[in-house]
């Protein structure tokens, strides 16, 4: 809870509950699936966690799947399917995704993207996460540091993980 509460002021918001986080998972467009995963006053909850098959598109493209996914998230029509609107969209993407997705969540929900960076720690040789933000004044998307990042990193592989999950269900169906 702490680590949310230090994010929230990071990042300047009066308040943070909600934070969902998206990821696309196919091969060659085939079998697609997006994730959503949701962390609620600071802990993953599991039991909100949503799975999209993609309908749109049988290429890899995978921007436009994870459009996709979010304007079906935040539809009209679907509002009673979900408790509420999160503070914190994170999606695993940076500049290219959020600007595709951008026009698809609401314009109170602020906007993040998690790619992994092309600079290499020394420890072990992992890539350093980069962390990108929509301004909704300039509507300008820039590179930030974000030093309350272990929840965003977290949430950003358990929406990768659970994507993969789904997917690799779907291909094992087919394969039967």
């Amino acid at each position: 809870k702490s680590r949310f509460n230090e994010l929230r002021i990071e990042l300047g918001l009066k308040k943070l509950r909600r934070i969902e986080c998206y990821d696309i998972s196919n091969i060659q467009g085939k079998e697609s699936y997006g994730s959503m995963v949701v962390a609620l006053d600071g802990e993953i909850k599991r039991n909100e966690y949503r799975i999209f098959k993609i309908y749109s598109l049988d290429t890899p493209n995978d921007m436009h799947m994870l459009k996709e996914v979010l304007r079906r998230r935040f539809d009209e029509k679907n509002k009673g399917k979900y408790s509420r609107i999160p503070e914190i969209i994170l999606i695993d993407g940076g500049k290219a995704q959020m600007s595709v997705v951008k026009e698809s969540i609401p314009q109170n929900c602020l906007l993040l993207g998690i790619t992994k960076g092309r600079k290499y720690r020394r420890k072990g040789g992992r890539l350093l996460d980069e962390f990108w933000y929509l301004d909704r004044r300039s509507n300008e998307i820039t590179q930030i540091d974000i030093h309350n990042k272990e929840i965003l990193i977290d949430l950003r592989d358990e929406a990768h993980r659970f994507a993969i999950l789904h997917h690799r269900k779907a291909r094992s169906k087919i394969a039967k």
